[in-house]
């Protein structure tokens, strides 16, 4: 069935019961046995599934999430709470519903997002801890992952002045790395100091996985449902996202994420985000360039690796793999 086409397209069609029993056949299989010769293209069908059905494996599904008080954080499509989950503090995110039209749209995205984001295993990404389903007033999938009191690398650079900011660097570095050379290689997609959470440790793992894709495999064939590649946040996209010319420079890639780094090691030195003193489209709709932060940390090495992550060629920009090279080799790394 995964090697022809047209069983692929059968098994993408199926809904309700036998689309679960599907999704609970393949996540046994990824979590039970040595795949290495089909893992990437079963974790895509996994995920193309639960997209387009709306329902996730019944593995992930977590019982008895109490949650703590009232709402801690939120976003645009979801609302952040406190929970206990067996004797741990963790994170609730509740996707936020304004219509029953909706419903059914966002199921099937919150669907996906822990499909793919329970594959991933990496010290440099947020764990996730599984889904629970919370019924007041109606239906509606929560994604828990392990609290982190120390919250995002915005918050945390503000109350933490003395911060390492190096090491931050080549945390969020390796775990972009990560993704980006994973057996099913993921594009993050709206990657930016808000999704990016700190430790205890304190080190920085990447979070936020709701606009995250699968990039695109040659030797992977069939037809996926379609992706919006306009959504993101815009300080931080690089300018081929913006290509209303060429709609097929739009699509989000490896080299978009490496210029979303570049601006989030922007935002680590400067302590804003990229073109902050600017109205949103501005700085694509005039070319503006960002000026050096005057941190005393930033050193003419890490300002490079910047300013190449930042190219407006995505041909030019450095792999993550160079990037974390280029980091990890830097003096003033800590042992």
């Amino acid at each position: 069935m995964l090697g022809d086409q047209q069983r692929r397209k059968l098994l993408l069609g199926q809904r309700g019961p036998h689309a679960q029993s599907l999704l609970d056949l393949m996540q046994k299989l990824l979590d039970s046995f040595d795949l290495d010769n089909v893992r990437s293209i079963l974790i895509r069908i996994l995920v193309e599934l639960s997209k387009r059905s709306g329902l996730y494996p019944q593995r992930l599904l977590l019982p008895n999430i109490k949650i703590r008080g009232d709402q801690v954080d939120g976003g645009t499509f979801g609302d952040v709470w406190k929970g206990d989950f067996d004797g741990r503090l963790v994170a609730v995110k509740k996707m936020r519903v304004f219509g029953s039209r909706d419903v059914q749209a966002l199921m099937k995205a919150y669907s996906k997002e822990a499909v793919l984001w329970a594959q991933l295993s990496n010290p440099y990404v947020l764990p996730f801890c599984g889904v629970c389903c919370m019924n007041e007033p109606s239906p509606r999938v929560c994604l828990v992952s392990p609290w982190m009191d120390n919250g995002n690398l915005v918050q945390y650079l503000q109350d933490n002045p003395k911060a390492d900011r190096l090491q931050l660097m080549q945390d969020i570095a390796l775990g972009l790395e990560y993704l980006h050379s994973f057996s099913l290689p993921v594009i993050h997609g709206d990657l930016k100091g808000l999704n990016v959470l700190i430790t205890s440790s304190p080190r920085a793992c990447i979070a936020d996985f709701g606009l995250s894709i699968i990039a695109e495999d040659s030797n992977i064939h069939f037809t996926v449902t379609a992706t919006s590649n306009a959504q993101g946040s815009t300080p931080w996209m690089a300018p081929e996202l913006f290509d209303h010319i060429n709609p097929e420079r739009r699509r989000k890639s490896r080299a978009s994420d490496v210029y979303a780094f570049g601006c989030v090691g922007y935002e680590i030195y400067a302590g804003r985000p990229p073109f902050s003193e600017f109205p949103p489209m501005m700085a694509f709709m005039r070319n503006l360039q960002l000026l050096r932060p005057a941190s005393t940390e930033l050193d003419d090495a890490i300002w490079e690796i910047i300013e190449k992550c930042r190219d407006t060629n995505p041909a030019s920009r450095p792999n993550m793999s160079d990037v974390v090279q280029q980091l990890l080799s830097h003096p003033d790394t800590r042992g």
